[in-house]
């Protein structure tokens, strides 16, 4: 087997009762099984998938392991396998990001969440790579906003549209110096434009949860993974959420930002295994052409980061 080829271990969750789509707000009732692999991986902290090959979805992994990269998955058959690894360098050289999030963009190359560091000079970013993770371009958030940030920063990323209409989408994991006790910021950017816009995020448990992942839905609405930062078998909060952004920028967007209405559409933790076994952290979500959901449970490094899978 090339040593590219690394085997990811995959925990599916199937749904005996009640999905549709991942609109509905059904209760779910899952079981799980867990697939041994011949090679353990961890820390990983961002999912996207493909935009048109229902096949493939995309990871990244944080600081707690070395050389930011890319890795693309091929999640074809019962068991997740890492078919590529794409390094993500800035002019030749490796930068020093914490990447938190990923998001292919609907006209190639990829959208990537690196979380900042304070006090050692790192900011938050969006960045822009091409297919083969070469930096192209760089986003900081305006240090009207940035002013305020704490250790937290950016945690998941998504996009849709094209050309003009293209927009990113950019989630905050806690609260910041600015920020409504129980809310958090939730970015959104249109790159044509170079314009920012912010919104307030209210918690269902305001001293614990935050937010970690987001995706764009069809009908153009947004869902993000609300979670406590507990791995799953003494968590109290994980669940997604569904909310709607305007589609174009808001000129005159400045504090006091929106706050938005949200709306749940599932609760993992009341139809969770604790069989299942796995002790990660829910840190990425990815939603296919064809709604399979994926959720990555991160293991800070420790080798035993976990695929979950919600078929349609």
């Amino acid at each position: 087997m090339p040593a590219l080829r690394l085997l990811l271990p995959a925990l599916i969750l199937g749904l005996t009762a009640g999905c549709g789509t991942l609109a509905s707000a059904s209760k779910y009732s899952m079981s799980c099984r867990h697939i041994e692999a011949d090679m353990r991986w961890g820390a990983l902290s961002g999912l996207a998938a493909d935009t048109t090959n229902e096949a493939v979805l995309y990871a990244v992994h944080d600081h707690n392991l070395p050389h930011p990269k890319i890795l693309v998955l091929d999640v074809s058959g019962h068991q997740a396998i890492i078919s590529r690894s794409i390094p993500v360098l800035r002019n030749g050289s490796e930068p020093p990001y914490d990447l938190e999030g990923i998001t292919r963009r609907g006209q190639g190359g990829f959208w990537l969440a690196s979380e900042g560091k304070r006090g050692r000079g790192r900011p938050n970013l969006i960045i822009h790579t091409d297919e083969s993770g070469q930096v192209l371009e760089e986003i900081p958030l305006p240090p009207s906003v940035a002013q305020y940030r704490i250790k937290a920063g950016f945690e998941g990323i998504a996009s849709t549209g094209t050309g003009d209409r293209e927009q990113v989408v950019v989630v905050f994991q806690r609260s910041w110096k600015d920020n409504q006790p129980g809310q958090v910021k939730i970015g959104q950017y249109w790159p044509a434009r170079a314009q920012w816009r912010f919104y307030r995020y209210p918690l269902d448990r305001p001293k614990s949860n935050g937010l970690s992942a987001a995706v764009f839905l069809d009908d153009g609405t947004v869902a993000v993974l609300e979670r406590d930062n507990k791995p799953l078998y003494k968590a109290r909060t994980k669940a997604i959420y569904k909310i709607s952004l305007p589609s174009s920028p808001d000129p005159k967007s400045a504090p006091p930002y929106p706050l938005l209405e949200k709306t749940r559409m599932m609760d993992i933790l009341s139809s969770y295994s604790l069989a299942c076994g796995t002790d990660g952290k829910l840190e990425g979500m990815a939603l296919t052409p064809g709604e399979k959901l994926f959720l990555v449970a991160d293991d800070d490094g420790k080798g035993h980061a976990m695929l979950l899978q919600v078929p349609k």
